[in-house]
């Protein structure tokens, strides 16, 4: 079966290559990326990774590595472990090397036998750490067949993924048993995996690290400090419309531009989710919104509208909003992370769609902490209605950061498992 999967994989690898190109090129920041996709180390690395052994984390992209972040802190407190952190994107990577410059990053190399095989040797690992769900079969099989442990952590099966799972679930059931020890959010998520193949002895439920990384993030970001930084006045209410997906801008802008008529003295925030793909400046424009985007504060002139044409700002605009709206959520997407807003004491608006983090919201909304919107004219009626109740926005927020509280110390129950394998 394992060769069956090779050689799938090879040929999926091949018919994709023109689509994936630009993403796995060698450039000026990353002339090795080609090479290290092949676990082709430089020798400078190949001789830091030989002095001692490692621990190898796994993380996709930039989302997974954000959530482990308090994780990794604490590994680098311990001062004993040699920490190595692959990637699958390139941002995904400049945000880690930027945030951790002393942590060796890399690309995560093609699950290919032959490549798999000369990666684990190169990067000799003494666990290897896998974030959220990613099931790599030759890694697997190679350290367990090493006596490597490899542990998957903060695991997620989504609504829309797990239809997918039980469609390989003949092939699930050879791969999951290899995991030493699994880490789910919640037990609903624990028994689906259970059922795709891993064992039950090994799977535990630690709830979703993301609490823990929305609360550190919060205690680092000073609101006065943000306004007079960006040049907004302190008693000039904000509204943001959080990580849009490109479908959700047209109608988030007719929102905007009806709030501008009943509220005008408010600022509104908008924060495309994809700064390469978005419409937004050709829709303000053929609306004729004034704007004014965030590269240009402090404006030279007051705006209605702000567009935030930054990456890691985010959360510097939640933390003086009024309340937030989370997007990829009334478009069929999946939602983006509805927990950063309450680390600021900030009711959270979220779609319908939010199967990426179903269970996360679930605790907020159930905690009163947030608002599930149907439409977007549900979602006008709502944010209508909490700037015109302030006090119960105040309540809200309070609510949402009870929540937050409540929901802490998934890092320290995985650091606990991590540690029975160290």
């Amino acid at each position: 079966m394992f060769a069956i999967y090779n050689l799938l994989l090879f040929f999926s690898f091949i018919l994709s290559l023109p689509f994936i190109w630009k993403g796995i090129r060698p450039d000026k920041n990353f002339p090795d990326c080609l090479k290290e996709r092949f676990a082709i180390y430089n020798r400078n690395t190949v001789r830091q990774l030989k002095k001692q052994k490692n621990i190898w984390i796994h993380t996709a992209s930039i989302g997974e590595f954000l959530s482990i972040t308090p994780l990794i802190k604490r590994l680098q407190e311990e001062k004993k472990y040699n920490l190595i952190i692959t990637f699958n994107t390139k941002r995904g990577r400049a945000v880690a090397e930027k945030r951790f410059p002393d942590i060796r990053c890399l690309f995560f190399p093609i699950d290919l036998y032959p490549v798999m095989r000369r990666a684990i040797e190169r990067i000799n690992p003494e666990i290897i750490v896998i974030v959220e769900t990613e099931l790599w079969p030759n890694l697997l099989h190679i350290a367990s067949k090493r006596k490597i442990p490899v542990v998957l952590l903060n695991g997620r099966i989504s609504p829309f993924s797990y239809p997918k799972y039980r469609r390989i679930r003949f092939f699930s059931k050879r791969v999951l048993p290899l995991f030493s020890a699994i880490t789910m959010r919640s037990e609903e998520e624990a028994e689906k995996i259970i059922y795709l193949g891993a064992e039950r002895g090994k799977v535990e439920v630690v709830g979703s690290m993301k609490f823990d990384l929305a609360y550190e993030m919060s205690k680092t970001v000073n609101p006065d400090e943000v306004r007079e930084k960006l040049g907004i006045e302190r008693d000039r209410r904000v509204v943001v419309f959080g990580s849009l997906h490109p479908e959700e801008e047209e109608e988030i802008i007719n929102i905007a531009g009806k709030l501008l008529k009943k509220f005008p003295h408010i600022l509104t925030v908008i924060v495309p989710r994809y700064l390469d793909k978005t419409r937004v400046y050709s829709i303000l424009k053929k609306k004729n919104l004034d704007y004014v985007r965030r590269s240009e504060l402090p404006p030279s002139k007051v705006c209605p509208i702000l567009v935030v044409d930054t990456y890691g700002d985010l959360n510097n605009f939640y933390s003086i909003s009024e309340f937030a709206f989370v997007g990829a959520s009334l478009y069929r997407w999946g939602g983006q992370n509805p927990i950063e807003p309450i680390a600021f004491k900030k009711p959270v608006l979220f779609g319908p769609y939010h199967w990426d983090f179903k269970e996360e919201w679930k605790k907020i909304k159930e905690g009163g902490g947030g608002i599930e919107v149907e439409s977007y004219e549900d979602l006008y009626q709502k944010v209508s209605y909490l700037l015109e109740n302030p006090s119960i926005c105040r309540e809200i927020g309070e609510k949402g950061y009870s929540v937050l509280l409540k929901n802490m110390g998934a890092t320290e129950r995985n650091l606990t498992l991590l540690s029975r394998f160290l």
